[in-house]
Parts: C-alpha cells; structure tokens; sequence
C-alpha cells in the first residue's frame, strides 16, 4: 500500500503547467473571458464589471471598479481612450471619470475595496445612506485605491477578510534546519560542545524538517474566513553519542501527518475606505498526529521515568489546542502592514505530557508595486513555556525566539475563474533564548541537557484563489 502524503514535486508540476505564459482573455478570443488583475469570469459579475479600451482600439474588461482602477494605475491614464462603468441602478454604461462611487457600504459586490459605481452623486448619496459608506469621485477612488486588496503574511495573519464567497486551495513546502547548540543565548558547535564536556553522554547536533501540507480557505461571509491546514511531515535528527572514548552519531527518522488545524477569522471593525481592518482569531488543532510516548528506562526526573522523544520530532500532540488572537491590518497605497498577538494554551494529553503555553506577536512591512508581485519583511516573537511530563517541568524545553524573513508573491496566470498564486519566503532566527538543563552524573560530573537552534527556514506555497458570485 502507498503511503499517503502531499508529495513537493507536485508544486513544480503546477508550476510547469501554468508558469510558461500568463492566460489573458486576447490570447484565446473564443474562450471566457476572465478579469486581467483577479481572474474572476466576468460575465458573473455584469452587475459591476467595467470596460477599458486602450489607444489601440483594444477593449477589456474587469470584474468591477477596483480592478479597473488597479489597471488605470499600472497602464497610466494616457494608455486609455475610453472608461466605462455601469450605472448600479440601470446597469447602463456611463463614462467612468465622471461617475461617482460609494465605498465602505455593507455589500461587497466583487473585490476589495468595495466601489459601487453611480450615474450621478445623489443616487450614489442614496444608496449610501441606505447601506453605509462614503461617496467619491473618480480621481479620489484612484488615489485611495491599492494595487491589491490585501497581502498575505507567512508567519502571522492578515485582519483582512475577502468577501462571502471566497474559496482558496494551496500546496505548500516548508524546509527547516536547526545545527547550534544552544545554552541560553549562546549558540556552539555540536561536535565541539560535546567534545569539550567529558560528562556530556549525548548532544543534538541538527534536526531537519520537511512539511508538505494542503491547506483550504473558505469565507462563508463578508466578515468571516475559515482555513484549513493537514500537514505531513519528514523529519530526521543527528545525535552525538559518546561512546567510551570515541564520539559517533545516531540518526532517527519519523514520518507522518500532523495534527488538523482549524482556524477562524471574524472581521469586527474596518473603516470606510478598507484600509483598516481590526479581526478577532480563534482556532483549534485535532491530534490526527501521532505522538511518542516511548520513556527511557535510564533517565529519569524527579523520581520518574520522562518521555524522551525530542518535542520537534513528534508529529502531533495527541490532545487539541487552542489559538486564540487580534489581528490588525492597515494599507498604505502601496504598502501594506500588518501585525498580530496570539496566545496558544496546549492541554495535557493521555500520556500525561503537555507542550509548554505559547505566546506569539509578529508583523509584516509588504510592498505591491503591481498587482501581480508583492515583496516584503516579516518578524516574530515567540515565546513558549517549558513542557511538562506528569506535571513536572522539562528543563531543555521552552524559551524565546525572534525570526525574520523576506517573502515575495507573484500571481503567475488566471485560471478557471480565478488566479494562482506563487509565494515564497526564507528567513533565520536572530534572537535565540533557550532554556537548558543541567545534571550531575554519579561521579558528580556536571552536563547539559540543550536545544538546537540556528540554522533557516524556507517556504514555498502555490495558491489558487476564486471567489464565487455571492449575489447569485
């Protein structure tokens, strides 16, 4: 029987299969014409869709006025002969320069933010009344406007949520490598740590890790966003052991699916011209990880065997968790900032072992300077209490990290009535603080028990995003 898993090549078959030309609407005349900057079919959205013709005599269409401005921002207004919107009321074409359009009302009829296009100012004021939101003209809507409604941080989340309706289906890779020994803040070599500590029996030199994980976004309304993460792990651990004199090392393997995480998102406040958003976050992972609860007879602490699986090499937890949050988000035209603070209880399982509480903050700096690439900065803070086992306190477990990163973003083709995405990031740790243990052997050498730290950490993510007509 095959062993279940979401293999990483299957990333670079989608990406073969779509990356070699970005799929326009001109290049397939006789096929469904999609939005150039979201993708979406815009013949589901004739209630809001818009039309550019180019100098050329070229027309295209967008799925609705925050597209249509996103394109008139990246092409220029002298690239145009002609814009047009359509009138909400009569669905008529009317010149786009001179419509006017509300925003921030509570129907978002196609992308973020929400521009609704009027004939004239007093039905746009009307509807607003009736709706909420602000009334703008064309040149204000262009100034206000962003090239992308929202970006997506790797390591924290964004407060933005895009809209009843909005599915997303991603594959991802993840590679994670830790090769320092660390005793608080100050990192050494494996080999030369162990080599210089007669009395150490055992050391970690590097741990390795490969997740691959499918990953499921779904937003039932505009103020609300579910996701879904089944992770599969491979993960390997080099251990130096001393044997009598001599110094060799062991390797352990251990490969399998981690636990389900389930994650949901309610945006509580956003201002009127989305560029604010303030999104409350709770979550919870099911233990479909197995967890190893194998004890060594040798060891033990406080009078009682330990279980001495490495937490980094367990799969799962065999016991839910909890995740609870605020999230902020905030756009700058270009640039956009968002910032997180999380607090993770874990609950103890039915081997009496329990992961330390996690407290977490982070933010990302992101800059969009086309609709298509983003690049940006991420930081966070991580901090986590020492294990337990049978409520006693694990010593080489727990501390403080800080990690940056740089990621990009670049949306490569429009597909099947929505877009694919490619996402990726590196980062480091550039602050460790770990905790260690200390213990005497019988001949009253002292030695350590530590963590590792150091090393990188990379990504990889193909996305696929649509959003489904939510006013059919």
């Amino acid at each position: 029987m095959m062993p279940t898993r979401i293999p990483a090549s299957l990333l670079l078959l989608v990406l073969a299969c779509f990356a070699p030309s970005r799929a326009r609407a001109d290049d397939a005349p006789h096929e469904r014409e999609s939005c150039e900057v979201c993708g979406m079919w815009v013949d589901e959205y004739q209630h809001s869709a818009t039309t550019v013709v180019y100098t050329d005599g070229r027309a295209q269409h967008t799925c609705g006025v925050a597209c249509m401005l996103r394109v008139v921002d990246a092409q220029g207004r002298s690239a145009f002969q002609s814009i047009t919107v359509r009138d909400w009321i009569s669905r008529a074409e009317v010149d786009a320069e001179r419509a006017y359009y509300s925003i921030g009302s509570d129907l978002i009829p196609d992308m973020l933010p929400n521009y609704i296009a009027f004939a004239n100012r007093e039905d746009a004021e009307a509807f607003s009344k009736t709706r909420g939101g602000a009334v703008v003209d064309f040149e204000h809507a262009l100034e206000i406007n962003s090239p992308r409604g929202a970006t997506q941080p790797f390591r924290i989340r964004q407060a933005v949520t895009p809209g009843k309706g909005t599915f997303g289906l991603g594959l991802a890779y993840a590679y994670m490598v830790r090769d320092r020994i660390m005793v608080g803040t100050d990192r050494h070599n494996p080999f030369a740590f162990i080599d210089a500590n007669p009395a150490q029996p055992r050391a970690p030199s590097r741990i390795e890790n490969n997740m691959q994980a499918l990953v499921v976004n779904y937003s039932a309304t505009d103020d609300t966003s579910l996701l879904l993460t089944l992770p599969y792990f491979e993960k390997s651990m080099k251990t130096y052991e001393r044997n009598g004199g001599t110094i060799g090392q062991t390797t352990s393997s251990d490969n399998g699916f981690g636990d389900l995480a389930i994650e949901a998102r309610y945006n509580g406040w956003r201002s009127t011209y989305f560029d604010k958003f303030l999104t409350v976050l709770g979550g919870i992972t099911l233990p479909s990880g197995s967890f190893d609860s194998t004890r060594a007879p040798s060891m033990a602490l406080g009078g009682r065997q330990v279980i001495t699986t490495a937490p980094g090499m367990q799969l799962g937890t065999c016991a839910p968790s909890f995740t609870t949050g605020l999230l902020y988000s905030q756009r700058f035209h270009r640039i956009w900032l968002h910032g997180q603070g999380l607090y993770r209880p874990y609950v103890e399982n039915s081997d009496d072992y329990k992961l330390g509480d996690e407290a977490q903050i982070g933010a990302a700096l992101h800059y969009t300077p086309h609709y298509d690439y983003m690049v940006g900065i991420e930081t966070d803070l991580l901090h986590a209490l020492k294990n337990k086992d049978g409520g006693l306190e694990i010593g080489n477990t727990g501390g403080t990290r800080v990690n940056l990163a740089f990621v990009f973003d670049w949306r490569f083709v429009n597909a099947f009535g929505g877009n694919f995405t490619l996402r990726g990031s590196v980062g480091l740790p550039v602050y460790e603080d770990l905790n260690s243990q200390r213990f005497t052997n019988p001949k009253g050498q002292e030695f350590r028990q530590v963590q590792l730290g150091g090393g990188f950490f990379a990504n990889v993510v193909v996305n696929y995003n649509r959003r489904f007509n939510p006013l059919e």
